[in-house]
């Protein structure tokens, strides 16, 4: 079985996520985007949620971008 940490570095290393998790959606919250709800979070608005969900894989790798939030 894949540990939790293996799999979350290997997606991490292929640039699929970012490598810190929380820290990342907190970020993600802390601009508006998702809204922590419980022990989870949602997006703020269905828009931002249908735009993520329609990038292309092949086109798409945000961890690139955002890998290191400045705050």
């Amino acid at each position: 079985m894949i540990s939790d940490y293996f799999l979350r570095l290997l997606l991490w290393r292929e640039g699929f996520a970012p490598l810190r998790y929380v820290r990342f959606l907190d970020h993600a919250a802390d601009l508006l985007f998702l809204r922590k709800v419980g022990g989870g979070y949602i997006f703020v608005h269905r828009m931002i949620m249908e735009h993520f969900a329609a990038m292309e894989s092949a086109n798409a790798r945000p961890c690139d971008a955002i890998a290191n939030p400045s705050s």
